[in-house]
């Protein structure tokens, strides 16, 4: 199964999406800022097979650390997840480098799903 790094300051929203993608086999590492995501990518021994990253972060926000992850691992599946989604905040996530853009509220079904497509896109 893939390993999947998690990163979203809402505890809860980290402990939801881990549980969902643990009990699917996966194995889940979770940030709670863009910052603590981008080391855990540049220093994991494992490399990372998705990044489920929130787009609204305190700090260093979702676009920034994408372009972060983007630059120092290009071909990295990044899912992102937000609350504010439209038509054209979706198309200017995917324009930035992410594989798919999850609406909040979703359900467990659409997580694992976008998760299954960015692993086979990988591929």
């Amino acid at each position: 199964m893939a390993r999947i790094l998690i990163v979203d300051d809402d505890p809860h929203m980290r402990s939801v999406c881990s549980r969902v993608l643990s009990k699917a086999g996966h194995t889940v590492i979770c940030a709670e800022a863009g910052d603590q995501g981008l080391k855990e990518i540049g220093s994991s021994a494992n490399p990372f097979d998705v990044v489920v990253l929130d787009q609204l972060m305190p700090g260093m926000s979702g676009m920034e650390t994408l372009a972060g992850i983007k630059a120092i691992a290009p071909g990295l599946p990044v899912i992102i997840i937000t609350g504010s989604a439209t038509e054209e905040t979706a198309a200017e996530i995917l324009g930035l480098g992410a594989c798919d853009c999850l609406p909040k509220p979703f359900i467990p079904e659409q997580l694992r799903n976008a998760i299954r497509k960015a692993i086979l896109a990988k591929a």
